[in-house]
């Protein structure tokens, strides 16, 4: 299983409230729903708030690279025209090298 981290950025900021923050489950699923090419999404951690979306989503695939490539194949989706998503930009796709390299708890005690 791999972790990737993506971010996610509106057209303009959201307004701050309640129906925003309830906007990472709806994000989450469809994340969850992603149909992509040689890879799955597992389980993701979501944050939406006014400036974006923050998310970690665990695939399986058959690489690191595979996952990463599969992943942005499908945010590029939900962004697109007619997604759930549109007008969206994502300005992060990739894996996170201190998840990718089990070293999260050295990087936290840093």
């Amino acid at each position: 299983m791999y972790a990737i981290r993506l971010e996610l950025v509106p057209p303009r900021p959201l307004p701050s409230g309640p129906e925003v923050e309830a906007g990472a489950g709806p994000a989450r699923q469809a994340l969850m729903r992603l149909s992509l090419d040689g890879a799955r999404v597992c389980h993701a951690r979501v944050l939406f708030g006014a400036d974006g979306l923050a998310a970690v989503c665990f695939l399986t695939a058959s690489s690191l690279l595979a996952a990463e490539f599969a992943l942005r194949a499908g945010a590029g989706a939900l962004v697109e025209p007619g997604g759930p998503l549109a007008g969206w930009a994502v300005v992060r796709c990739e894996a996170d090298p201190w998840i990718a390299l089990g070293m999260l708890a050295a990087r936290a005690r840093s």
